[in-house]
Formats: structure tokens, C-alpha cells, sequence
């Protein structure tokens, strides 16, 4: 056991066996900083010494996580984080987290979820939803399989009928997702003759409150406090800060400023015009004055020597674009606890950056039809409509951040 319970030792002590055990810089960085919201946490509560039950409260209070609801990935870290100190405390170490195998099919099920998803690629479906579906599938038929279940013409409506009553610990729109693909799996079934009876029908369509979870917001002054704490003097910094305006003022998506290119940056028109990521859809968005003062000072100062054609360069060799993955999601929270910004269970990445912007030019009355096209949520027959957007319009409503240092 520790000689300590006292919490700022504690973790000062699990901090250095994170690096002594080599974990990246990054992901040190995020352990620190749920454990410096600890630190801030057991202050107000006046408690000097660790326990448990200090780190329960605080999942609770502080991120609103608790025992009877499902955990994203992010507050799984969160707990994680509590248990490092809870082993530390008791074993002078812990274990070290390792990246789970994606759940393996039974094999008595592999030819026809391989069938399946062939299917699905020849609908020329993204890669993104062929993996949300084949993770579907393969939970439901662990589920078939962990029932002893070796020959799919021997599923019967209670073995559905019981996988669907795992799903209640699901929102409704989650729920309705798998629904949908659980659905069309069993139909594909019955096609090709896998299974005896049609059983697709016992599965229920599930209609969804939209408002259901309302998408994570922050104030305009929150915003600027967010953005003050960026220092342009450093090469991190002047990148930093044209990320954080480009999701704050434009809306747009991580993994759409990593993949942005110059090509895409039209100076003859001040406008920036890409395909989305995630929905395929052109999109044309306005370079206002401050984003292109931050992007030009990015490029010229800060942006490493590179013949590569994309626009955010890592800033250690190889100096190559970065890789899929929420690469600002350290920078970002950075800054809102530098702000001193009170997270209160709000979701806190840079997509939390793309709501607020909605959220504000909504408060500024822009019309739905604008805010739907910044956001890129509109079908491909509005598309063409909305790529006429009223850039004029944009930049009476952008959040008013000057480029002055």
C-alpha cells in the first residue's frame, strides 16, 4: 500500500509511475487533468486525504457519471483515472490499459455476417457505418452464442425477443439504430436461407425525441475566455487558435480541418469549400477577415517546411498531415481548463465547439436554412441550394474574435 493517502501526493506519485512506465505525453496529459478537476473537487468538499467513495462522488458530481447509465468512451477514461489511484494507493502500482480486441464473431456465425457485409459494400456504403453495423451484429450474435446457439435455422422469437431487452439500458436513439440493422441482418437471413422463419418483424421501430439529448453548448463569453488563453507567440499556438476559430465560426468538424487542404482555400474569393467527411456533401463557407489574418499567420509562422498539400502539419518529424483520430481533442480541453471553464457534464471536444456556433448564430435569429447549411446537415437534393449560402449574412452573425495580439 502507498505510505500516503494524501491526495496531491498520490497523484504525484501515480503521475511519475505513468512515466515511468512510458505512457505517451498525451495521454499523461489527460490523466492530469481529471485528476487536477479531482484536486479542484476535493477542495469544495474540504478533503484532503483519498478514498474511494471522494472518487465516486466526484465521477457523479463533477461528469455526472453513475453505475445505472451506459458510458461513453470518454467517461470510461474518467473512471479509469479513479481506479489508477485507487490501485496506486493499495499496490503502489496498476495495471496497464490496454486497447480491448474488438469482440470476435463465433465462428459458427462468420460466413453469414461476412455475406452480410459484402452486401453492404456493394450499397458503396462508408466505411464508418459498415464498422457501426458489423459492431451491431457481432454483439448480437455473441449475444446468440453466449445462449449456446450453433445453427442460426434454430433461432426462435425468444431469443430475439430476449436480445431486445438488453437494449433498454440504451437512449432511444441509440436503440432505434440497432434496431434497424439488427432488422435488416434478420431479413437478410430469411433470403438467403439461413434461418427457418421470418423474425425481422418482431423487432419494433423505436421513434426517436430528437431533443432528447440536447448537444453540448458554450456561451460566446465562455468562447473568448477559451480563446484568450491561447498564446499566438508559439508555433502550437497560432495552430491552436485557427483550429479552435475554424470549429467556433464555421462549424466545422474535426476530422474536416485535419483533412483540409490549400486547394480548398479559395483567397480570390474568401471562401473555404470542401466535401464533408462524414456526409459527402460540398460545402462553402465564408474566410472571414480574423480567420484569415490567424490562417496566414499559422502558415507563415508556425506551419512546418513541408511539400505536403494539407494544410495542419504535425510539428515533429515526419512532418506529415496527421492521422484519423480526434488529434485536437488535448488542445482544446487545454485551454477550457486553463479558462477556468466549468465543464458540468458537457460534452468538451472540439464538436462541443461546432454546436455552440449553431447555438449562437440561432440566438442571433439567422434563419434554420443557413445554420443547416454551415452545419452541412442538409440531403443531397438541398445541397445545390444551399451551396448559394448567404456568406454576407455569416459575417454580420460570426462571432466577433479580432485578430489583434
Amino acid at each position: 500500500m502507498s505510505d500516503t493517502t494524501n491526495l496531491t501526493e498520490l497523484i504525484q506519485q501515480a503521475n511519475q509511475h505513468l512515466v515511468d512506465l512510458k505512457y505517451s505525453e498525451g495521454t499523461i496529459y489527460q490523466y492530469r487533468l481529471v485528476w487536477k478537476h479531482l484536486m479542484k473537487y476535493a477542495e469544495t468538499k474540504n478533503y484532503e486525504s483519498f478514498s474511494l467513495k471522494l472518487g465516486e462522488d466526484f465521477l457523479s458530481d463533477y461528469y455526472g457519471i453513475r453505475e445505472d447509465i451506459k458510458l461513453s468512451s470518454s467517461q470510461v477514461f474518467k473512471v479509469r483515472c479513479i481506479k489508477v489511484l485507487e490501485e496506486f494507493r493499495q499496490h503502489n502500482s496498476f495495471h496497464l490499459c490496454h486497447q480491448r480486441s474488438g469482440r470476435q464473431v463465433p465462428h459458427q456465425f462468420k460466413n453469414p455476417l461476412e455475406e452480410y457485409i459484402l452486401l453492404q459494400k456493394e450499397l458503396r456504403l462508408s466505411h464508418r457505418t459498415l464498422q457501426g453495423k458489423k459492431i451491431q451484429i457481432i454483439d448480437f450474435l455473441s449475444y446468440l452464442g453466449n445462449k449456446n446457439l450453433m445453427d442460426l435455422n434454430n433461432l426462435i422469437p425468444d431469443d430475439v425477443l430476449l436480445y431486445l431487452e438488453t437494449l433498454n439500458k440504451y437512449a432511444s436513439a441509440t436503440r432505434s439504430g440497432i434496431l434497424f440493422t439488427i432488422r435488416d441482418f434478420l431479413a437478410f437471413l430469411i433470403s438467403k436461407g439461413y434461418t427457418k422463419s421470418p423474425l425481422s418483424h418482431l423487432l419494433p421501430v423505436v421513434f426517436t425525441n430528437k431533443f432528447e439529448r440536447i448537444p453540448s453548448y458554450y456561451s460566446i463569453e465562455e468562447i473568448q475566455k477559451i480563446l484568450k488563453q491561447v498564446d499566438r507567440n508559439t508555433e502550437f499556438g497560432r495552430r491552436d487558435y485557427i483550429v479552435i476559430l475554424l470549429a467556433v465560426q464555421l462549424g466545422m468538424r474535426a476530422g474536416d480541418i485535419r483533412n483540409l487542404k490549400f486547394e480548398n482555400i479559395k483567397w480570390h474569393l474568401d471562401t473555404i469549400e470542401f466535401i464533408q467527411e462524414k456526409t459527402k456533401n460540398s460545402i462553402r463557407l465564408p474566410l472571414i477577415d480574423n480567420l484569415k489574418y490567424a490562417l496566414i499567420d499559422y502558415i507563415k509562422n508556425s506551419r512546418p517546411k513541408t511539400d505536403d498539400s494539407h494544410v495542419f502539419i504535425r510539428h515533429r518529424a515526419p512532418f506529415t498531415a496527421f492521422v484519423k483520430g480526434n488529434v485536437f481533442w488535448s488542445n482544446i480541453n487545454k485551454y477550457m481548463d486553463a479558462a477556468g471553464i466549468s465543464i458540468n457534464s458537457r460534452k468538451h471536444g472540439l464538436h462541443s465547439m461546432r454546436h455552440s456556433m449553431a447555438s449562437n448564430l440561432l440566438k442571433n435569429n439567422t434563419p434554420f436554412p443557413i445554420i443547416t447549411g454551415v452545419l452541412g446537415h442538409e440531403n443531397s437534393n438541398t445541397t445545390k441550394l444551399y451551396l448559394r449560402i448567404d456568406i454576407e449574412q455569416l459575417r454580420t452573425v460570426a462571432l466577433e474574435v479580432p485578430y489583434e495580439r
